[in-house]
């Protein structure tokens, strides 16, 4: 579990915006005649879904576009901005449509572009090898590194703090 299992919100947690290179990934970028690759942990997509599924909104923003990207993020269904500029234009965008505030938002990321959403959402989660740089604007910051567990990790934080954790492991007879 994560260096910090104190939640720095009290209420529950409606949006979370996350990164991609390096979050959702291993931060590795392959290329091939056809296009980039690559790497998704399948544990990360499956507790984006539980998320989804049990009141949590999971918002993709990534600075770069990226067909493997969009293929993965089709296939999970998520609503998903690539190559985006400014992610807290697009965040407060989301944001407004939702109804929510900064309070009720999370953002999990690893890197200097992070550290805008970071400062304002009610807590920040950093994975375990993000940049020294972002960490330090980080409330939680997970075990598993980035593509390899640390969105499952920080899904899975969310879910107990909205105290709905338990309705994963009974789906899956795990209670």
């Amino acid at each position: 579990m994560a260096e910090s299992q104190q939640a720095p919100i009290a209420h529950k947690v409606k949006l979370m915006f996350l990164d991609v290179d390096g979050t959702l990934t291993d931060g590795i970028i392959g290329f091939s005649k056809d296009g980039d690759l690559r790497n998704f942990w399948v544990r990360d997509g499956l507790a984006l879904e539980w998320a989804r599924e049990l009141g949590i909104l999971p918002v993709i923003i990534s600075g770069r576009d990226s067909l493997a990207v969009a293929a993965r993020m089709h296939d999970l269904r998520l609503e998903h901005y690539l190559g985006a500029k400014d992610k807290v234009t697009i965040a407060e965008k989301v944001m407004a449509r939702e109804n929510v505030t900064w309070q009720e938002c999370v953002m999990i990321g690893d890197d200097l572009p992070d550290v805008p959403l970071f400062r304002r959402v009610g807590w920040a989660i950093a994975v375990a090898d993000a940049a020294p740089e972002a960490m330090q604007f980080a409330h939680t910051i997970t075990e598993a590194p980035a593509g390899f567990g640390a969105v499952r990790e920080a899904v899975e934080m969310l879910l107990q703090h909205n105290g709905v954790w338990d309705q994963v492991l009974a789906r899956y007879e795990a209670k």
